[in-house]
């Protein structure tokens, strides 16, 4: 075989056998009227993504995640204080590269966290 046949095959080999992209460019989460959709949100640590907060309820929730956000490096949008607060039907964008662990979330509002508004972030 000709020496730029057996590149071309090499090149072409590891093209396919390269592992996929384990996680989106965005991710929508969702905030209703008691919870996160998702409920656990799977991140890869290093890896650039935009969080789209959307609350689809008629009265305001919030995301709290004060040590996601401490250990993530925010490039676009904010969370002040650990927290992505959202009125009724708002939405919300904030473009992160996040660090490695297992991060607690819920909504800080009276009784909401008790109703099923909780989750976990994990970021492998």
């Amino acid at each position: 075989m000709p020496l730029s046949r057996l590149f071309a095959a090499a090149a072409l080999a590891l093209t396919f056998s390269a592992p996929a992209v384990a996680q989106p460019a965005a991710q929508t989460i969702q905030l209703y009227s008691f919870g996160f959709t998702p409920n656990a949100i799977h991140l890869t640590a290093g890896r650039p993504v935009t969080l789209n907060f959307v609350n689809s309820a008629g009265g305001g929730h919030n995301f709290s995640a004060p040590s996601f956000f401490a250990a993530a490096t925010i490039t676009s949008g904010s969370a002040p204080n650990g927290l992505v607060e959202l009125g009724a039907r708002q939405s919300r964008s904030i473009t992160l590269v996040p660090r490695a662990g297992s991060y607690k979330v819920r909504c800080t509002h009276f009784l909401h966290q008790q109703m099923g508004m909780s989750g976990q972030i994990l970021v492998n």
